[in-house]
């Protein structure tokens, strides 16, 4: 019987993992690691044991002739990377920064390394010949990882020249950066895989089975009374706007980061918005921030414009999304979740992108909208009931879980 090692980082990422791990350990034998990288450790370990959840400290010995350099690296750069809130012990997050920044200083030297990582900071890491000394050790015969870059990307390239088998869970749609390395790709539907085969992966085995992380998180939305949440908020009988924020970034044509847009920019249009809806329509409007974001970057705003709830430390993300009718996001997962919750969800571009980052939800049944003029003209129409809205079909198919464990025991 193989053995099936999972990479993943931390936030949504590792939960897509955990779902699949959960239904392995009910209903498979299949022996399996999970190395979770940064924040996923902790999330990991607090569902399983040590026995199946490992840190990049936990092979310290693999790489003991290079110890020294990867403690000097990684003191080097540590003081800009580490977040004492994170959870992260600074030991784990020394030797996970010092074995990045070792191998990069092997793959092009020293200037040239420090030059990239001055460049790139994190995303200039590439750890391929650490993870192949982890895969081998480990006697690993599946690699299962998600979307994120690093050592994510990492382990799969080093499984790849290493003859094991790969499989990637795509966390949301197609436009990727990087663009998956497997072998073998878990998506939610076909137009993901379509995207992907338009961008050259053709050689690759696609499945369409969902994403579990969603599934669970729109499973828990349909449950949850969405009476009560209207009455904990006070709100009125008229519908009820959603604005679920994200750090306003700009993006390169392939979905690399570019720069950062800044709040003033966005803000000042998205809550003139607003007021004027607010003032037209009587809707209750709502504001949840990405949990990256800080509140005091909007709190000017919200200062200002007294008839928004900043609801983050009132709600749950799946109870702001019950209590909603309608909701607004440029691009991300939150977006999908709600219209899979059957929800009425507008995206939108800013004036000043240079790519979009999720294409995918410029299309229905996502009301897309290109700048915020004609954010407002469509917003308008629609509670004036001039849009015609097209009921939204599921992204998801169910049992995502299962059916990728099914998956991994047909490949390991």
């Amino acid at each position: 019987m193989g053995k099936v090692m999972f990479v993943s980082y931390g936030g949504g990422h590792i939960n897509i993992i955990n779902e699949i791990v959960k239904q392995m350990r009910n209903f498979s034998n299949i022996p399996f690691k999970i190395l979770a990288l940064t924040t996923a450790y902790n999330n990991s370990l607090n569902l399983f044991s040590r026995e199946y959840v490992k840190k990049i400290s936990d092979y310290k010995k693999l790489f003991k002739s290079d110890m020294a350099d990867i403690i000097y690296y990684g003191t080097l750069i540590i003081d800009e990377n580490y977040n004492v809130l994170s959870g992260v012990s600074r030991e784990d997050t020394l030797i996970y920064l010092g074995v990045s920044l070792n191998e990069l200083v092997k793959t092009f030297g020293e200037k040239k390394a420090l030059e990239l990582y001055n460049i790139k900071k994190r995303q200039a890491f590439l750890p391929i010949e650490a993870m192949k000394k982890i895969l081998e050790y480990e006697k690993i015969s599946l690699v299962v990882t998600t979307t994120s870059p690093r050592f994510e990307e990492a382990s799969l390239i080093a499984a790849n020249e290493l003859g094991i088998e790969t499989i990637q869970i795509l966390d949301l749609f197609g436009e990727l950066y990087p663009l998956p390395k497997a072998k073998n790709i878990v998506c939610m539907n076909s137009t993901v895989s379509n995207s992907l085969k338009k961008q050259g992966l053709t050689q690759n085995k696609y499945y369409h089975l969902g994403q579990p992380a969603i599934e669970r998180t729109v499973k828990n939305i349909l449950l949850i009374n969405k009476e009560q949440m209207r009455t904990k908020l006070k709100l009125n009988g008229n519908k009820t706007l959603l604005y679920a924020t994200q750090r306003p970034n700009v993006y390169n044509e392939d979905f690399s980061y570019h720069s950062f847009a800044g709040y003033e920019t966005i803000n000042n249009n998205i809550f003139e918005i607003f007021k004027l809806l607010y003032e037209r329509y009587n809707i209750n409007i709502l504001v949840r921030l990405h949990p990256n974001e800080d509140f005091k970057d909007y709190e000017k705003w919200f200062n200002e414009y007294k008839f928004v709830q900043y609801v983050n430390k009132k709600l749950t993300l799946e109870e702001s999304i019950a209590v909603c009718d309608v909701l607004l996001n440029q691009a991300s997962t939150v977006s999908i979740e709600a219209i899979s919750s059957k929800k009425d969800v507008f995206t939108f571009k800013y004036d000043l992108d240079r790519t979009f980052p999720l294409p995918s939800v410029m299309k229905e049944p996502f009301i897309f909208s290109n700048g915020f003029k004609e954010l407002e003209k469509k917003l308008f129409s629609y509670f004036e009931k001039r849009l015609i809205v097209n009921s939204p079909e599921s992204f998801l198919p169910f049992y995502a879980a299962k059916n990728i464990v099914n998956v991994i025991e047909t490949l390991a």
